[in-house]
């Protein structure tokens, strides 16, 4: 009986040896590698600025400054879009210069996004805006607390953009930053 249990052992052990021989023979590795990555969102979150450009009469034009808050958790990409639906009937200029940190961004009617990149932090959001009303404006008579300008976080395929990006130091290669009043 002992025998047969002696033969038996050493066939499963050749057994063993033979399939782990052919494993390493077969292809060579020693070692394999999982993982799953679990990056937490780019998470923001907004105080907005109120602008009231008062009463308007055909031809006025002014500028208005406020103030808004954004406070962002984690670095990346954020695209700023300037919402100038109904606006082009009744201006014909309407420009806005936002400044978050030491990036500025001016945005109009013909171009009415810019994409940067922002580090973790609490910033302080100048927005100016320059207006001139059309001498025969068209389209709604008023607007009250209209979505204006708007932020939201964008993959990093969205932040190539060549000239419609602030590099975190403000020297994008956007051509047209700065004011254009």
């Amino acid at each position: 009986m002992k025998t047969w249990l002696l033969i038996a052992l050493v066939f499963l052990a050749g057994l063993s040896g033979m399939a782990v021989a052919a494993n390493m023979s077969s292809n060579g590795i020693l070692a394999y590698l999982s993982y799953h990555l679990i990056l937490p969102p780019i998470t923001y979150n907004t105080i907005a600025a109120y602008i009231n450009l008062g009463n308007l009469t055909p031809g006025m034009n002014g500028t208005v400054e406020s103030t808004a808050h954004l406070f962002v958790n984690s670095s990346g990409y954020f695209k700023v879009v300037l919402h100038h639906e109904g606006l082009d009937d009744v201006f014909s200029n309407f420009t806005v210069t936002i400044t978050i940190g030491n990036q500025t961004v001016t945005l109009n009617q013909d171009k009415d996004e810019h994409i940067v990149y922002l580090m973790p932090g609490n910033y302080t959001v100048s927005i100016t805006v320059y207006y001139t009303v059309r001498s025969n404006p068209k389209g709604p008579l008023g607007a009250v607390n209209k979505p204006l300008v708007v932020i939201k976080p964008v993959g990093e395929h969205e932040g190539d953009h060549g000239d419609n990006y602030t590099a975190p130091n403000g020297q994008g290669s956007d051509k047209n930053q700065g004011s254009e009043d």
